[in-house]
């Protein structure tokens, strides 16, 4: 990723993925391609390096740029993972049942 500072401001190289978390109550993300689903407690992202699971209390949308892939949401971030799975939200029957 490179990153280019133009007096008080930096950009980012078109198509890097970026999460920056503030003081866990704000969370700006780059190169978002969708939102597959959200709530309140629980957002789940499509990015290019892949889906981003984010859980919380009263998460919601600050700001949201479809074109230029950027997302913001405020509220109190617990958690943050990738999921390695392909397509995100397919699991094992059996592991519905037992995981």
């Amino acid at each position: 990723m490179t990153i280019h500072q133009e007096s008080n401001r930096y950009t980012i190289s078109s198509g890097d993925h970026l999460v920056t978390v503030r003081n866990r109550k704000r969370m700006d993300m780059t190169s978002v391609k969708s939102i597959e689903r959200f709530d309140q407690e629980e957002f789940y992202v499509n990015t290019s390096q892949g889906h981003l699971l984010i859980r919380g209390e009263e998460l919601r949308i600050v700001h949201l740029d479809v074109d230029k892939g950027l997302l913001t949401l405020e509220g109190e971030v617990k958690q943050f993972q990738y999921d390695e799975s392909e397509n995100g939200l397919s699991k094992s029957f059996l592991h519905k049942l037992f995981g």
